[in-house]
């Protein structure tokens, strides 16, 4: 067993020389299995072994003596030693998520919080053979493309996973012949989880009545989904540096060059943008369907996708960004006495100043703008556009409506709401970003200046 963990860790490049690996230990067989030989096996790799425990608050007295199982446990071989306590069933319920996947949740937080605290470059983790293969089931079931198949990554990012290709009944076997003591999570029997269901019921189901060998068969199957997954990729990787322009939340595809790619290209391609600019949980394969089937729709169209991601088609181009959680609220903030205001919907700040002296020149600076003061006739709002909006135009005979303005510019009709208004009732005093009134601009005979900064 430990032999074959070792030929796995170098089979997939695991481990080097000089890590600090950090191991998540719950007190099951699995992840004491794993602190065990690699306990054997630090001063052959040379590596240092950190060990961090998650205590859930789930079962009560039954968690608190598995946080004291394992740090008996490292103590006893000289390891170095956390535990974290979390309330997953308050985080679950304020969350709006799953026990099991809150609980998955603060793991991977403390993981990443951990790394830090304690200068380890690798995590790691005992996922098995088993593991893997109730993965791609739960995969299947949700509905999955080729990398949902290809199960369980050995290696991700700085995450390893030892184990991987030993089977739940030789690690069991392991610790009963080495006389290895363990704790048993009686959460991991009920079937009210997923995850349990598939365990206990259907892959047994599976052995006894069609193939007595099915772990190992999808586990290899989930071998070759990987590597055609990685070529795949690749080409992906290739087409996206030719064909997509990117920024920090907003990547602009070519939508010539897109219509030319194979579907499989095509969709591999949108998902790759999806996953860089925010998590891929929530995306299923009908929002890139939507995506991909975009650059046939007209112009402006826009499809809203999970977890504050839009998709729209320009006049050249279908552009996939991310609008924030607070994307369909309006603004609507009343200037009092020209205090400074914070828009919180769109992260940014806005301040005033009366100026009395003309000497100094108009700004040129897109977000500083200058105002005659003494044409606002209202209370000063920055807000959202509302019906009846209008703006005086230098070049036209009196004013143009907000819409038709918006039109002209050909601004999509979907970010049209988020464009901050600097508002004197009706009357648009400075698009923001856009364009300023004619008739509040400064002139030879304008007493008091307003001086309004965006920022």
């Amino acid at each position: 067993m430990v032999d074959k963990v070792l030929n796995t860790i170098k089979k997939f490049n695991m481990i080097n020389k000089g890590d600090n690996l950090l191991i998540g230990v719950s007190g099951g067989a699995d992840s004491i299995c794993l602190l065990h030989i690699l306990d054997k096996l630090k001063k052959e790799l040379e590596i240092d072994i950190h060990v961090v425990h998650v205590q859930h608050g789930i079962r009560g007295k039954e968690a608190d003596e598995d946080a004291k199982f394992v740090e008996n446990l490292c103590l006893e071989k000289g390891i170095k030693f956390n535990v974290y306590y979390f309330d997953v069933k308050k985080l679950a319920k304020e969350s709006k998520l799953s026990e099991e996947e809150m609980g998955r949740k603060v793991r991977y937080q403390v993981f990443k919080e951990a790394c830090t605290q304690f200068d380890a470059n690798k995590i790691v983790l005992a996922h098995h053979m088993n593991d893997n293969a109730e993965t791609i089931i739960i995969n299947l079931l949700r509905g999955t493309g080729i990398k949902g198949m290809g199960g369980i990554r050995p290696v991700r990012d700085n995450i390893i996973r030892p184990l991987i290709e030993c089977s739940r009944l030789e690690i069991e076997n392991y610790c009963l012949n080495n006389h290895i003591e363990y704790r048993n999570d009686y959460t991991n029997n009920m079937e009210i989880y997923t995850r349990n269901k598939i365990r206990h019921t259907v892959i047994p189901y599976i052995q006894n009545n069609f193939n007595q060998n099915f772990i190992g068969n999808i586990v290899n199957t989930a071998s070759i989904f990987r590597s055609e997954d990685e070529f795949i990729e690749n080409i992906v990787i290739d087409y996206m540096k030719n064909i997509v322009k990117a920024n920090t939340k907003e990547y602009i595809i070519d939508l010539d060059r897109f219509m030319e790619l194979d579907i499989v290209i095509k969709r591999r391609l949108i998902r790759q943008i999806l996953g860089q600019i925010r998590s891929l949980k929530d995306i299923e394969y009908k929002h890139i369907n939507q995506i991909v089937q975009l650059a046939d729709k007209q112009v402006s169209k826009r499809i809203d996708l999970p977890k504050g991601l839009i998709a729209k088609k320009t006049y050249n181009s279908i552009v996939i960004k991310f609008l924030g959680e607070n994307k369909d609220k309006l603004i609507d903030y009343e200037i009092k006495d020209l205090s400074p205001i914070y828009i919180n919907e769109l992260d940014k700040h806005i301040e005033f100043k009366l100026i009395k002296d003309k000497k100094n020149n108009i700004p040129k600076n897109l977000y500083t703008k200058w105002f005659d003061y003494d044409k606002i006739k209202y209370n000063l709002k920055v807000r959202s556009r509302e019906s009846g909006d209008i703006i005086a135009i230098k070049g036209i005979n009196g004013t143009k409506k907000l819409k038709k303005f918006y039109i002209d510019c050909k601004i999509p009709k979907e970010d049209r709401d988020t464009i901050p208004l600097l508002a004197d009732g009706q009357n648009i005093i400075w698009i923001i970003g856009y364009r300023i009134s004619e008739e509040y601009k400064v002139t030879t005979s304008t007493k008091n200046i307003l001086e309004v900064r965006y920022y």
